[in-house]
């Protein structure tokens, strides 16, 4: 059975990258885009993580992973390519009710790090469960292809719009109208 798709809202909730290479990189800078409270905790990392720790972006705890650095977290991402690492951070994290992925490793994750677009306030996500992230890779870029690059103005326009029209029937039909005249097909 495939994963459940939900979107949370991370604006205040703690964030947690355990490592500090490529692949924590692109996690750190995906998470930026939602949250502005990531710490990562690795004793080696990018440039890229250096800098926005100076940046004050991020915080980095520059030293292995401690049981207490999950205290007050909300969600883990494991970027390590050590197992055993991986799968104890998941049995502390199962214990104390976070969300955890490690990458690469479906059997330590309760939730998929799906590819994403992010594009103003559209976020599309994509996923294979973790059978193929390859997959989700290439169609999140055909995906990238068919937005439109001003969105983000479709949006607000749709959204103002939305605001000054009472709930009901009406309204769905002619927010659909404006929809597919401001996003016409291919």
């Amino acid at each position: 059975m495939g994963y459940f798709p939900v979107f949370v809202d991370l604006s205040n909730r703690k964030v947690l990258v355990v490592g500090g290479g490529k692949v924590a990189t692109r996690k750190v800078k995906s998470l930026l885009k939602f949250t502005e409270n990531v710490t990562v905790v690795a004793p080696e990392t990018t440039e890229e993580i250096e800098k926005l720790a100076k940046e004050g972006r991020i915080k980095l705890r520059k030293r292995k992973f401690i049981s207490s650095d999950l205290k007050g977290v909300f969600l883990v991402i494991v970027a390590v390519n050590k197992e055993n690492l991986q799968r104890r951070i998941f049995k502390l994290c199962e214990k104390r009710g976070i969300l955890c992925n490690a990458v690469d490793s479906p059997n330590w994750c309760s939730f998929i790090f799906p590819s994403l677009v992010v594009r103003d306030s559209l976020v599309v996500g994509i996923t294979t469960g973790g059978k193929a992230p390859a997959v989700s890779k290439r169609v999140r870029e055909l995906i990238e292809r068919c937005i439109p690059e001003d969105i983000g103005k479709v949006l607000e326009e749709i959204s103002e719009k939305r605001k000054k029209l009472p709930k009901g029937e009406r309204r769905r039909r002619l927010i659909t109208r404006m929809v597919e005249r401001l996003i016409p097909y291919g």
